[in-house]
């Protein structure tokens, strides 16, 4: 969360994005995995029960936090990024992988793994030109890094 909000504060202007809001978007998006954790597709819960497990963690941090004005922004942008109903949730669905592969980068040269399936569960799903951009970036640093431990 916190690299992809740097993500959102160093990107390039972009026409049509609010970098604020996708500043604050790439900070909640998040925040109901502070309870519920992080539920992928390989754990097999059904599309509409994470939604409703999130919806309530979130309603739950919301009450924690006070709730009020600032946690009903905090509502309307964690909805907001789930469906992806701006630029700027399009831009921060890109850096949530981006930050993915960035990561699965780090882990495969400091630990000497391979780790294909993070990169192939991405592969053509980058919704932005900065993301497919940024993407291809780390996508060469990766091949370029294998190809010399091949050598």
């Amino acid at each position: 969360m916190y690299r992809m909000a740097l993500m959102a504060l160093i990107a390039d202007d972009l026409p049509g994005v609010n970098r604020e809001r996708a500043i604050k978007i790439a900070l909640v998006h998040d925040i109901a995995e502070a309870i519920v954790g992080d539920i992928t597709p390989s754990d097999g819960v059904p599309k509409v029960e994470k939604s409703r497990l999130e919806q309530a963690a979130l309603n739950e941090m919301c009450n924690v936090l006070g709730g009020g004005m600032r946690a009903e922004e905090i509502k309307e942008l964690w909805r907001e990024y789930e469906d992806n109903a701006s630029l700027e949730a399009n831009l921060v669905k890109d850096f949530d992988k981006i930050e993915m592969i960035l990561q699965a980068l780090e882990y495969e040269t400091e630990h000497d793994r391979i780790l294909d399936e993070f990169f192939l569960s991405t592969a053509g799903k980058f919704q932005t030109e900065i993301g497919k951009s940024w993407a291809a970036e780390i996508i060469a640093r990766r091949n370029s890094r294998l190809a010399k431990k091949l050598n």
